[in-house]
């Protein structure tokens, strides 16, 4: 017969030849992800030697943050009360508009010009929106509005409805322009509330406002319409009142100018040409020439990253493209920078689109790229050579 002990000394055995097994399982686990992960950091350097589409290496950073903000708790925004809009009714013109809230339906009335349409501060998302222009000139109003989920939902005209009452989704980001003699004769400015931002800058004619890359909600909106004439004799930035003042620096283009081209003279370039960057006041020069014998030869409007990690630095242009498609716009004429950060132009809508997606100059709006009017952007891409110097910075010296 066989011993207690002998019976024990078997269990035992078996036991500890259980425990390696299972200990082992997960260290060979373990190897194949370093594995795994050598072989993705290969493929990261590859990417890093080819073209690359504007911020296409963000994109999980932008996910993991929209995905983040939907549980994280948000805070009640502050400047949900908003400023008295100093504004005249424009002659042959009636502007109204009305919006369709979460859990309430549609206004029963129109909200006349300048005054708030929604519930600021409130909880309650805009879903849709219906905006009007009474009057004898040809014309109208047109809004495309940007849904959560659904994105851009077309053009809507005068009274039509933009966005989508049926689908309960919030509204994040929109804009308005005029078409016709209606646009020759006025312009459109507007603004929007944030649920848990506030009250945005005004922006006009076409220019996108809102925020969708983290679940921003529209709360409520302000529409002006002004004469024409009488918004290009008032000093920007105060036309009616109704212009934010934090990105109109064409008063103060010389001192940035001359500042740049101080800036300028201290750096080499392997080229003969050198492209600088402001990333504060949102201009781009280039140069012509040598180390303390630049001369500046081009000076453009641009719109810089909203992000603090492309507002410096200091590198040799590369690779030049016709055209990409990133971020849901297209591009057109494209310098690169540096890794995924280019030079390109405005962006358009759809793949190969002709149609104008965002405008906007003169303001941080970009992912990360420089934008610039597409005629200046196919200036650089024609006669800036790659291999040339760009130094980005950002320097607050104007009051």
């Amino acid at each position: 017969m066989v011993s207690f002990k002998r019976i024990s000394c078997i269990f035992l055995t078996a036991l500890l030849t259980a425990t390696m097994l299972m200990e082992i399982a997960p260290l060979t686990s373990d190897a194949s992800a370093v594995s795994g992960a050598y072989e993705d950091a290969l493929a990261e350097e590859a990417l890093d030697a080819a073209p690359v589409e504007e911020d296409a290496l963000t994109d999980d950073l932008f996910e993991g943050a929209k995905k983040t903000s939907k549980k994280t708790p948000t805070k009640k925004p502050k400047n949900t009360k908003p400023k008295t809009v100093a504004y005249e009714v424009p002659e042959g013109a009636e502007l109204t508009y009305r919006a369709f809230m979460h859990g309430k339906g549609w206004d029963k009335e129109y909200t006349q010009q300048g005054m708030v349409c929604g519930k600021p501060g409130k909880g309650l998302s805009i879903e849709a929106l219906e905006v009007g222009i009474k009057s004898d000139i040809e014309g109208r109003i047109c809004c495309d509005t940007y849904i959560d989920g659904l994105g851009w939902t077309g053009q809507a005209g005068n009274f039509e409805v933009a966005g989508n009452a049926k689908a309960k989704k919030p509204m994040q980001k929109i804009r308005l322009y005029l078409t016709d003699r209606l646009l020759v004769r006025y312009r459109v400015f507007y603004r929007v509330c944030l649920d848990t931002n506030g009250w945005l800058g005004w922006c006009c004619d076409g220019w996108i406002t809102g925020n969708e890359d983290y679940d921003r909600c529209i709360e409520a909106i302000q529409i002006v319409l002004v004469e024409r004439n009488q918004a290009d004799t008032i000093k920007m930035p105060n036309i009616n009142g109704v212009v934010s003042k934090t990105n109109s620096y064409y008063k103060d283009a010389a001192k940035i100018k001359a500042y740049m081209i101080k800036k300028a003279q201290k750096y080499s370039s392997k080229t003969k040409y050198m492209v600088l960057v402001d990333s504060q006041y949102c201009f781009l020069g280039v140069f012509k020439g040598k180390k303390h014998h630049w001369q500046l030869i081009k000076f453009f409007i641009c719109s810089p990253g909203v992000y603090t990690t492309y507002w410096n630095g200091i590198y040799d242009l590369g690779i030049k493209t016709k055209g990409f498609y990133s971020y849901g716009s297209q591009v057109y004429w494209g310098t690169r920078i540096h890794r995924e950060l280019w030079i390109h132009s405005i962006t358009y809508k759809g793949h190969n689109g002709k149609k104008v997606l965002d405008g906007r100059l003169g303001k941080r709006c970009s992912h990360g790229c420089i934008r610039l009017a597409t005629a200046n952007a196919k200036w650089i891409y024609d006669n800036v050579p790659s291999w040339s110097k760009c130094v980005l910075y950002k320097k607050k010296f104007l009051k």
